[in-house]
């Protein structure tokens, strides 16, 4: 598996579990999604780079106190 693909579960799981452990958080993120820029290239490093940043994010709403 890829670094890309790799990530992109690594995003899937996050949003499981934020919908799970934080319905509020989850509800916020669906009325509000990130957008994660539609590269050409998906394995260029750009892009890459924003799903790493979009799965710091999500890490950081599991780990936020409500």
């Amino acid at each position: 598996m890829g670094k890309k693909e790799e990530i992109q579960k690594e995003i899937n799981d996050l949003t499981n579990k934020i919908r799970d452990e934080k319905p509020g958080a989850y509800k916020h993120l669906m009325e509000s999604p990130e957008t994660i820029p539609n590269d050409q290239n998906k394995n260029s490093d750009d892009f890459v780079k924003s799903l790493e940043k979009y799965k710091n994010q999500l890490e950081g709403i599991l780990t936020k106190d409500d």
